[in-house]
């Protein structure tokens, strides 16, 4: 009995872990608009992560320096995280083994695959707000590159395999340092895995991708190729002569909470004992107002022009999980086995057959409490991302974002000149 609650002892040691943030309180904070105190916050709780969240908290870090603004400092927090993330993709065997036995909770969190693909999609945001955007064009490749490197290793793979967001960024910004040909490649790419994600995720093609897509292919001269994709005749769009003498001013903005991982278990009688699986789910909180226009003002111009949908995280988060539920429920019926294996292994020795019973029976007991869902997850993502763009004269401009019919919110004034293009960021997630 000894030798059952001393393996009991190092079960429970290995399967304890740190409880993470208290969100509660930092979406408080951000709530308030309390910036430095929300900042603070995150940096000072850093050890309240734990060893095995220490992704998740450099993504909080990174993700919360972005909304407050401080963009450099946010892409210092993701550039962290997309090396560690690379680190624990390739973790341990000897971790594998201990998380196998016990729990998830025993290894450092690696982060979801459509997690890890963010990484890059919000580092290239934070690099077009610098206005740098050549190093944001790198991050949209790695975002491409790391989708592909993820699915690869799967038999069966991944719906969320291309970012359709990532793709058309991508193009915009291509267009906005003037390569016209890479403009028009991201812009039909994006207009091709935009189909995709109506299909999967209930998100349809934006019109402002198509505008766009049939300008610069008529500028680049591959407009005949989009003939079979497009009914082109019943279709207006600005040419790109007439663009390239306008400004161009695109927001970006991040509405609603993220997905939350919740837990569920079943029970499974055996005639060793009840066996317990725990598996994942997200569970998703709908934004309250899913209707945004941004609003540009000067003394002879006032436009407003209607956001539309080009990232829904909440679908692409469930149906991710979905995607992989199989290889969990692989993982964890293994699982089972093992520590059943385990019991049968260290109750072998037991002479008495009511004390074999016993110990048998309070290692299925402590199994239910150790057996445990990975519920971790990136808590301050947004959960859907919206766009609009305005093309118009060069000048300087106030601008706002109107929510749901209500009052105009303001965003900052920008100068903008013939040709140039100046990317927004604005959100509503608290």
């Amino acid at each position: 009995m000894r030798r059952i609650l001393a393996v009991l002892f190092v079960l429970f040691l290995g399967s304890s872990c740190a409880r993470g943030l208290n969100y509660n309180a930092l979406e408080d904070y951000m709530a308030a608009g309390n910036c430095p105190l929300a900042t603070r916050y995150i940096e000072e709780k850093e050890k309240s992560y734990g060893s095995n969240r220490k992704l998740l908290f450099l993504l909080d870090a990174a993700q919360i320096n972005m909304l407050c603004g401080n963009y450099q400092k946010s892409n210092e927090y993701f550039h962290q995280a997309e090396q560690l993330a690379e680190e624990l993709w390739t973790k341990s065997i000897t971790r594998e083994t201990a998380a196998f036995i016990i729990n998830d909770y025993t290894r450092p969190y690696a982060g979801e695959d459509f997690e890890k693909a963010l990484i890059n999609l919000f580092s290239a945001i934070n690099y077009l707000m610098l206005g740098d955007y050549e190093e944001a064009l790198v991050e949209c490749r790695r975002l491409d590159a790391n989708l592909n490197m993820f699915n690869d290793k799967y038999e069966r793979k991944n719906v969320y395999k291309e970012d359709a967001f990532g793709r058309y960024l991508s193009g915009m910004v291509y267009e906005a340092v003037h390569n016209l040909q890479d403009a028009y490649i991201d812009y039909y790419k994006a207009f091709n895995v935009f189909k995709d994600y109506q299909k999967n995720y209930g998100t349809p093609v934006p019109s402002l991708l198509v505008d766009d897509l049939l300008r610069v292919g008529e500028a680049v001269g591959r407009l005949d190729e989009l003939k079979h994709e497009l009914d082109i005749d019943s279709i207006q769009w600005l040419s790109q002569k007439k663009a390239e003498k306008l400004g161009k001013i695109v927001l970006i903005h991040f509405n609603g909470e993220a997905p939350v991982k919740e837990e569920d278990k079943i029970f499974v009688p055996t005639k060793h004992g009840p066996v317990t699986l725990a598996f994942p789910r997200f569970v998703v909180t709908p934004p309250s107002c899913r209707d945004s226009k941004l609003v540009v003002e000067s003394e002879s111009v006032n436009i407003e022009a209607e956001t539309e949908l080009v990232e829904d995280i909440n679908s692409i988060a469930v149906k991710n999980l979905d995607d992989r539920k199989g290889r969990v429920v692989a993982k964890t019926i293994a699982r089972a086995v093992a520590k059943q294996a385990v019991v049968d292994a260290a109750t072998k020795g037991i002479k008495s057959k009511a004390q074999r019973d016993l110990a048998k029976l309070i290692f299925n007991i402590a199994n239910i409490a150790l057996e445990r869902a990975d519920t971790r997850s990136w808590r301050t993502l947004p959960g859907e991302i919206y766009l609009t763009r305005v093309f118009l004269p060069e000048g300087r401009y106030n601008t706002y974002v109107r929510l749901c019919g209500g009052v105009k919110r303001p965003v900052e004034t920008v100068e903008v000149k013939a040709g140039e293009t100046k990317f927004l960021l604005f959100e509503t997630m608290y």
